[in-house]
């Protein structure tokens, strides 16, 4: 494209054109129109350059025109289309700028609040507040009370003022139909659950299971906090007292024996009563001097005889259950023979029974079910363990024979009181013998050397068992009991039981079975029987007990296995007892 420069300069105008044609202020000759500058009259020499007119573009430009030229045909396409309609392809890219937007597309308002996809409704849940407080809702009850209920007269209807009857034939039937209203969802436990805002050990009463008497295992609490250590403390056991020990014991021993319920002294000599772990009842003899003292204490067709024995203040209710007589010209003598009050639980005093649990039960609540209606009371500190239903069974057993057998299945023995009609339930091993050596052990009492009249030993070792496996037979379960710290490569013979039914009664039977083993000696020694009331002495010995004996070679535990009491004699009678001690080397 050719470009035409015009230029002008800003200088006076020559003198030269004053002396020209002169021409007015505003009169310009229409000759000058055309060849005039904006400023001044142009040169020759711009002319000369101009190839091109002013607004004359040269043909051969035609082909490269700006498009605000009018369009040749060649630029016209054949699917050329007017320049405000949109094809019909471009419908569904229509942006929603203006109220364009047809019904069927009023799906795209979801797009700036979409909806859950379908599989998220099905597993939605309503956010709604259930009606907590309300009165309580109930579908039945209320499409009850609006309901209508005719009596035995026939319906009547008043329509428009006119009692209306029906048609045999009608052509209108009445539907009286009412859907009650669905209410709010109502929670249902609060209507019925009441909370007790007390203490945490008080909340489950209404659950609270049969599990008995609970055991010592930790002993009494200190209730003292440590930092480091949240558990509880379990405090050194107080230790036994220690008898003082003199040069010489002065012991004025008194028995006594008496008939009940008239108290009726007897004269007696050689009176013996004897306890060991495994019986139930204490067992007495004694022999008395006239026929007039057997007949008050005789068993007659009322039942046994009793008496009432003090030796030095220990007292025993006994029952005479069998007589002697012996006559040699001119004296005569009768040998009495009885037991404590424990032996009205066996034959022949007791009945014989079966039974079998048709619920389940504890072993130390089948014991006290054995007693009902005795008068007996009975404590149970041995292991407890719960009954299947129908696992507790037996046939022809009295009540003593039942609580013998539940305390034999745990290792326990049954321990008689002296003069009340009360059992106890005790494990005959407290600790098992390897434990007897700790400071924790329960030790009773010290039994010192210098009060031993008599003392001896025999020794009798057994198998140094280290495992032991027990086991139910019908219902319960199997453990092998192992000692800790040992491979259990000893075991004991195996141990099957139809009453070992759970885990603590395996458990306690094979602890029993282990500390029957090793290196046994049986110490028998004699001391005398202090007065109760004697704070120097050791007082009575009992089975099913640990006593420490401190002698010179080593201070020693023991468990006892039976205590024999002895008055021989008559009038300032010379009273002994006689032990047996388990020593376990």
């Amino acid at each position: 494209m050719l470009s035409i420069i015009v230029g002008g300069g800003w200088g006076r105008a020559a003198p030269a054109d004053r002396q020209g044609e002169a021409v007015p202020w505003n009169g310009l000759r229409p000759l000058s129109l055309s060849r005039c500058a904006v400023w001044q009259q142009g040169r020759v020499l711009d002319r000369a350059a101009a190839d091109v007119g002013w607004s004359a573009v040269p043909l051969r430009d035609l082909s490269r025109g700006a498009p605000w030229l009018p369009a040749q045909a060649l630029d016209r396409h054949p699917g050329a289309m007017p320049w405000s309609w949109v094809p019909a392809r471009d419908l569904a890219l229509a942006a929603g700028w203006d109220r364009s937007i047809r019904p069927a597309e009023l799906r795209l308002r979801l797009i700036y609040n979409p909806e859950p996809a379908l599989k998220d409704v099905r597993l939605g849940f309503g956010h709604r507040r259930s009606n907590e407080f309300g009165p309580r809702f109930d579908a039945a009850t209320a499409l009850q009370a609006s309901l209508y209920v005719p009596g035995t007269g026939p319906l009547t209807f008043t329509l428009g003022g006119r009692p209306y009857f029906p048609n045999t034939s009608p052509q209108v039937f009445f539907d009286f139909r009412q859907v009650p209203a669905t209410g709010g969802i109502q929670p249902t436990d609060t209507a019925r659950t009441s909370l007790r805002w007390q203490d945490a050990r008080r909340l489950n009463l209404r659950h609270r299971l049969p599990w008995g008497r609970a055991r010592v295992l930790d002993g009494p609490l200190t209730g003292i906090e440590y930092i480091d250590y949240p558990g509880p403390v379990k405090p050194l056991p107080e230790p036994p007292p220690v008898p003082e020990i003199l040069d010489t014991y002065m012991i004025a021993n008194t028995v006594n024996l008496v008939a009940l319920p008239s108290r009726t002294p007897i004269e007696a000599k050689n009176v013996r009563i004897s306890l060991d772990a495994d019986s139930f009842s204490w067992a007495f003899s004694a022999d008395i001097f006239t026929r007039a003292a057997l007949e008050l204490v005789k068993p007659d067709a009322d039942g046994a005889g009793e008496l009432e024995l003090d030796i030095n203040g220990w007292t025993w209710v006994l029952l005479v259950e069998r007589y002697s007589r012996q006559q040699r010209f001119p004296a005569e003598a009768y040998t009495i023979t009885g037991a404590t009050r424990g032996q009205l639980l066996a034959a022949p005093y007791a009945p014989l029974r079966s039974a079998l649990n048709a619920a389940p039960i504890n072993a130390a609540q089948a014991a006290e079910a054995e007693l009902l209606n005795t008068g007996f009371t009975l404590t149970w500190q041995a292991t407890d363990w719960p009954f299947p239903a129908g696992a507790l069974s037996y046939q022809s057993q009295t009540a003593i024979q039942v609580i013998a057998r539940l305390a034999d299945t745990v290792g326990a023995v049954v321990l008689p009181a002296r003069d009340s009609d009360h059992l106890d339930v005790l494990p005959r091993y407290p600790v098992p013998p390897w434990e007897w050596d700790q400071v924790d052990a329960p030790i009773t009492r010290i039994i010192p050397p210098a009060m031993m009249t008599d003392l001896g030993g025999e020794w009798t070792p057994q198998p140094a068992w280290n495992a032991c496996y027990t086991s139910g037979t019908s219902v319960g379960c199997s453990m092998l009991v192992r000692r800790a710290g040992t491979a259990g490569d000893n075991p004991t013979p195996d141990v099957f039981d139809d009453w070992l039914t759970d885990q603590p009664a395996n458990l306690a039977r094979g602890t029993h079975e282990l500390s029957k083993g090793g290196n046994i000696e049986i110490v028998s020694l004699t001391i005398p029987l202090f007065p109760v009331s004697d704070d120097h002495g050791v007082g009575l010995i009992l089975p099913a007990h640990l006593y420490q004996v401190p002698e010179e070679s080593g201070a020693w535990v023991g468990l006892c296995l039976g205590v024999d009491i002895s008055a021989e004699g008559t009038g300032a009678v010379r009273v002994k007892q006689q032990i047996k001690l388990e020593r376990h080397h």
